[in-house]
């Protein structure tokens, strides 16, 4: 897993008391292999997943 944060002023003017901010975006890889024949493959790239959620196929 991989944290990305970022830690910014509150105020938009950069004015007033310092409070602060804290951002954090959490990456998540992972990494199935598969050794199957080509129609089980077919079958599971098929499969609905969420527009968010990247996934990459590489055949060999």
């Amino acid at each position: 897993t991989k944290f990305l944060r970022i830690t910014t002023r509150k105020s938009p003017c950069g004015e007033g008391t310092n409070s602060w901010e804290h951002l954090e975006m959490r990456i998540h890889k992972r990494v199935i292999d598969l050794v199957a024949p080509m129609d089980v493959v077919r079958s599971i790239t098929t499969i609905q997943i969420d527009s968010s959620v990247q996934v990459e196929v590489t055949m060999n």
